[in-house]
């Protein structure tokens, strides 16, 4: 069976600060390194926003921001590999929202009882992490937490499938879905495949993990992405299903190969299972199809109740499943007055308002071409007191 290929592109993207100066264009965001620089700030975290990420961060320069990629990129088959992103830190690599939200969590007290991989960081070695999951994922929201949630774009998620039509004689084929109904599909829809139940749109009867019957039947397999993903987490509160015990036809490995585990938005499963179904944010298929670190694998992005995806190029911010992405960080390092503030990693994170805008936040380009949509209820950098969980120190 057909492997994802490695990506040849950096573990990581820094670099020089400044924190006054306005954020560059694209075009300057696609160099590699040749070797790890010295980081003066970690993130670790999700997938869905580490390119975005490790642009903006490539961009401020310097080895300023150390943005480590959810999985090696020279080996993305074997994840959780040890990164060493600060001198004097050595840690498993974090994948996922969740992971990464442990990691920073760990970070900040060595006490936590956040669950760790098998080398969880030292103090100190994670300063914000990336999340594609809300912070209500994590803790309650209460005005007084100590860790601030920054949200920073829009994203949207829908479902995928392989190609309409076989991808073959290349170095990157792909089967043909046999979901030839995907785009009629609504939401309910999707809750009720995602229970184990049937479904039959225009005359097709979609089954869970079923067989062929009859010519008006076809099995689908439904798969979620990998323990410790946002888009898992987000994904599965959508679909009304446990994220850590979701129903037995949902996978997070593939059918056809069992040890082949599902990596979010990444086409190789849609690629090799011609029944799959699954998430697929709509910001990271705009950002890999204009060429940011690309792994479609000629997967197939469908509209939900009757809503494309992408309206002229752009995400659909009308979509019916949106989400906020954000950055998590500790709350004092970012208030002023407070014994650990930062008033460099304040600027680097933190918008005065809408009008004026983070370091991170000050590049609305960026943004289009990595795929995100802007912000509905809140604005890019905003530190808000309904994005904040953790009152109490012991709960970090």
């Amino acid at each position: 069976m057909r492997k994802k290929p490695g990506t040849a592109r950096p573990w990581l993207r820094g670099g020089a600060l400044a924190v006054a100066a306005t954020v560059g264009m694209v075009a300057g965001f696609t160099g590699s390194a040749n070797a790890d620089p010295v980081n003066t700030y970690v993130t670790v975290g999700s997938d869905t926003i580490q390119d975005i990420s490790n642009a903006l961060a490539a961009n401020v320069g310097q080895g300023t921001i150390g943005s480590w990629d959810a999985v090696n990129p020279g080996d993305p088959t074997n994840p959780h590999d040890t990164i060493n992103p600060k001198p004097g830190c050595s840690m498993t690599r974090p994948n996922g929202s969740g992971e990464g939200f442990a990691a920073l969590r760990k970070s900040i007290n060595p006490s936590t009882t956040a669950t760790q991989l098998a080398n969880p960081p030292e103090p100190g070695c994670v300063d914000f992490s990336r999340s594609s999951s809300a912070p209500t994922s994590f803790g309650t929201i209460d005005a007084n937490g100590l860790i601030q949630f920054i949200p920073i774009a829009l994203d949207a998620v829908t479902a995928a499938t392989g190609p309409a039509t076989a991808v073959t004689g290349t170095s990157d084929d792909a089967v043909a879905t046999a979901i030839t109904h995907a785009d009629d599909l609504t939401v309910g829809n999707l809750q009720t495949l995602y229970s184990c139940n049937p479904v039959t749109v225009d005359g097709v009867q979609y089954v869970p993990d079923g067989t062929v019957t009859n010519a008006t039947t076809q099995p689908i397999h439904l798969y979620i992405p990998q323990a410790g993903s946002g888009t898992r987490n987000f994904w599965a509160s959508t679909m009304l299903i446990n994220a850590t015990t979701p129903p037995a036809c949902v996978h997070d490995h593939s059918v056809l190969d069992p040890t082949e585990q599902v990596q979010e938005h990444d086409g190789t499963i849609f690629a090799q299972d011609a029944d799959a179904l699954g998430p697929f944010s709509i910001a990271q298929f705009i950002s890999q199809s204009n060429g940011h670190n690309d792994r479609r694998h000629h997967v197939a992005i469908h509209s939900l109740n009757a809503t494309p995806p992408t309206v002229a190029g752009g995400l659909n911010s009308n979509f019916p499943i949106t989400r906020e992405v954000y950055y998590a960080v500790k709350r004092s390092r970012i208030t002023s007055g407070s014994s650990d503030f930062d008033p460099v990693l304040t600027g680097l994170l933190v918008s005065a308002d809408a009008t004026h805008p983070s370091v991170l936040c000050n590049n609305s380009l960026a943004f289009i071409s990595f795929g995100f949509g802007k912000l509905k209820n809140h604005f890019c950098g905003q530190a808000a007191a309904d994005l904040r969980i953790f009152p109490n120190a012991n709960q970090i």
